[in-house]
């Protein structure tokens, strides 16, 4: 008798060109309810074939490995090497990584065949974490007793519906849950939830249900309707809430396209987000249109930020293809100096936006707005016509020419931000900030050690309060915020749990000293991997009353018809906002730096 030893190498799939997937997933549409649910089933079974589970280490280069070349650990930040960190023994954290059964085996029998190997719900985590994670459903912690990097295990919280209705119940019900559980960092809770969801479709019906232990708090095993296709009130409850709150990443969706080149099969939650509430979500029952949905390749789609739904977050941005050529004039010459570009593509930004020309700028520091007539000498009184806001500002046809009004004030430097309104950081919106050091998460930003976020300079005697969306990461001790500005300390805040919430410093009058600066956040609550999370900073501002001495018209720029679309879209209007030209087509604004103005 002769033993035949086969070896078996990870043989590459064929992977769905982005522009194929609607075709890929056409026989969706019109589907719904227990229709929708099979047909689902039936794509997501396309190309699958077995890893097995030692051929994991051979697909996740293709699915989880980091630019640094790092392993994607989804259970702490420890950076591991693909072949030398696995486990293994461990003792503590960042020791090694393994495979983890983000639905555990023992679930369904222990078996590490069919969704034993299914790298849909296969990640690699940290092996301490991992063994603290144990065999516990998903869920949000209320009192830990275990935490690192996020992750946590302890007592169960209610899950409150959020984001629109569920088959668990409508917005706003609440749906609870016993016992103890995990919670993963923020940033992965989505990409478990659709890896949850595409297991699941995947299994349904072909594989004993997930219900045994602690998965029958997730899992239901009837795929029926009324079954609510195979979730309990409480699955439904929690993976809706986190798909809704963390959407699909770039990460997700290179994954996505990693593991149908190794295991040959899609995840549909990643390629279509929305399609979740066709079946679990606000629009169960009806019949899914997919001209509704937008697919996560597609230049709609912002990851990170869209909900796949057309007009609901995903959204339709300007052609990228089409382009504006936009020209600006001083004194009657054209000027290039300090401009970055002259043709603008439409939808996207350019960062360094132009400088005031030199003979502007020599004038005065203060630029106050735009007008068609020029204005004689100086004067006491500003200018009768001043545009400075699009509802102000008429079309502009060819060859107009505007005049650049500039000011002096009474002080001897205007202070650099004086009015009223609000300075905004948001993850969308990092204009003229500056972000140190911060871990940049999915929703927010880690004040990690040496760290720190600066805002614009502000006039410190305009600023009315502070108000900082955060919450605590790590750990309820890492949860403060030091803000600071010009050597002067303006305050702190304390972040009270790990829920983003609003924290508000008000300004007393006269509590500080007067002056301008970027005004700083940092920690002194932190390590190298932990501190508090900040989603988003608002700077409030009263306004200051100046009073300007003269005003001179030195500057003028002419408009020219070189602002175009292509044929498929009307002439754009043209106006002039705070010194910069805005185009209007159908009805939207965009500046010429291609942004549209909300």
């Amino acid at each position: 008798m002769f033993l035949l030893l086969v070896a078996v190498s990870l043989q590459a799939k064929t992977v769905t060109p982005a522009e194929q997937l609607p075709t890929y997933y056409a026989s969706m549409n019109g589907k719904s309810s227990k229709s929708l649910f099979d047909e689902v089933h039936a794509i997501v079974k396309v190309g699958y074939s077995s890893l097995g589970y030692d051929g994991l280490f051979d697909a996740y280069p293709e699915t989880d490995m980091k630019e640094n070349g790092k392993l994607w650990d989804m259970y702490s930040n420890c950076d591991f090497d693909l072949n030398k960190d696995r486990c293994g023994n461990y003792s503590k954290e960042c020791d090694c990584w393994n495979r983890e059964h983000s639905i555990p085996k023992s679930w369904y029998g222990g078996t590490k065949s069919g969704p034993g190997c299914d790298i849909f719900h296969l990640v690699p985590t940290d092996g301490k974490v991992n063994g603290m994670r144990s065999n516990y459903a998903f869920g949000e912690v209320g009192n830990a007793d275990y935490s690192y990097d996020g992750s946590k295990k302890g007592s169960a919280l209610s899950i409150t519906i959020m984001g629109g209705n569920t088959l668990a119940g409508n917005e706003g019900t609440t749906v609870s849950c016993s016992g103890t559980v995990f919670e993963p960092q923020d940033q992965y809770k989505g990409d478990f939830a659709r890896g949850y969801m595409g297991a699941l479709l995947r299994w349904a019906g072909d594989h004993q249900a997930f219900i045994s232990g602690d998965g029958s708090k997730i899992f239901s095993g009837n795929y029926t309707a009324t079954g609510k296709f195979g979730l309990t009130n409480y699955g439904i409850a929690l993976l809706m809430k986190w798909h809704r709150e963390d959407p699909v990443s770039q990460k997700e969706i290179d994954r996505n396209n990693g593991i149908q080149a190794t295991q040959g099969n899609r995840n549909p939650f990643i390629d279509y987000p929305y399609l979740a509430e066709y079946i679990w979500g606000s629009h169960a029952g009806e019949s899914v249109d997919m001209s509704l949905l937008v697919c996560s390749s597609d230049a709609a789609f912002v990851p990170g930020v869209s909900n796949g739904y057309d007009g609901s977050g995903g959204g339709t941005v300007p052609d990228p293809e089409e382009t504006w050529q936009i020209t600006w004039r001083v004194d009657g010459e054209e000027y290039t100096e300090g401009n970055p570009t002259t043709e603008v593509v439409k939808g996207k930004s350019i960062e360094v936006l132009p400088a005031i020309p030199t003979s502007c700028s020599e004038t005065s520091t203060v630029f106050m707005g735009w007008t068609t007539k020029l204005i004689a000498g100086t004067t006491d009184v500003a200018p009768e016509v001043l545009f400075t806001e699009v509802v102000s500002a008429p079309e502009i046809t060819s060859d107009m020419t505007f005049h650049a009004v500039f000011a002096k004030a009474s002080t001897t430097e205007a202070p650099s931000n004086t009015a009223a309104g609000e300075i905004m950081l948001t993850k969308e919106q990092t204009d003229g900030w500056t972000i140190s050091g911060a871990s940049s998460q999915t929703n927010y930003w880690i004040l990690t050690k040496n760290a720190y976020i600066e805002s614009p300079a502000v006039e410190l005697s305009a600023v009315e309060s502070i108000v900082v969306n955060m919450r605590t990461y790590g750990g309820t001790s890492y949860n403060t915020v030091d803000i600071t500005c010009a050597g002067q300390t303006l305050g702190s805040l304390t972040a009270s749990n790990n829920n983003l919430k609003d924290y508000e410093l008000s300004v007393v009058s006269g509590q500080w000293a007067v002056g301008s600066g970027a005004i700083r956040f940092s920690s002194t609550t932190n390590t190298d991997k932990n501190g508090p999370g900040i989603a988003a900073i608002t700077i409030r501002l009263g306004g200051v009353e100046i009073t300007y001495t003269e005003y001179l018209t030195t500057c003028h720029s002419t408009s020219t018809d070189e602002a175009f679309t292509t044929d498929n879209h009307p002439k754009p209007q043209k106006v002039l906002r705070d010194g910069q030209l805005l185009i209007i087509v159908d009805g939207k604004t965009y500046t010429v730096y291609g942004t549209q103005v909300q």
